[in-house]
């Protein structure tokens, strides 16, 4: 391996662990918003990554400790992800269970012209008449 095929590579590997350090602390603060900021970063340097071992094969020499503790942040990152997916499947399954909730209560039809137009106008006439 060249000496420019491997400071590419440690310098791949000292990225994504940045990278993954960045993004498993916004997972496990929940903050979504922050972690999926980091997508299009992550993805970038992960086709870097890639690229670089390729350069460096077939004699790839890394620090084992550097490979090490990138593989633990990229279990982490995958374990967080996983709990993301959920908490986010929770949420959405409230908000679509709130609006069936608020649909059945007050059933919406639409006139000829697209408006909305509320199918209990028995309650709605009495308040308009008084």
């Amino acid at each position: 391996m060249t000496h420019a095929a491997h400071a590419s590579l440690q310098q791949a590997i000292a990225q994504m662990t940045d990278i993954l350090i960045r993004e498993n602390a916004a997972l496990a603060a929940t903050d979504f918003a922050r972690a999926g900021e980091i997508l299009a970063e992550k993805q970038l340097c992960a086709v870097t990554l890639a690229q670089a071992f390729r350069e460096a094969e077939p004699d790839i020499a890394v620090n084992p400790d550097s490979l090490r503790t990138l593989a633990n942040l990229a279990d982490d990152n995958r374990r967080l992800l996983l709990v993301a997916l959920r908490v986010q499947r929770r949420v959405l399954e409230l908000v679509a269970r709130a609006a069936r909730a608020a649909t059945a209560q007050n059933p919406t039809s639409y006139a000829k012209t697209g408006s909305a137009r509320g199918t209990r106008r028995g309650a709605n006439n009495l308040l308009t008449r008084a």
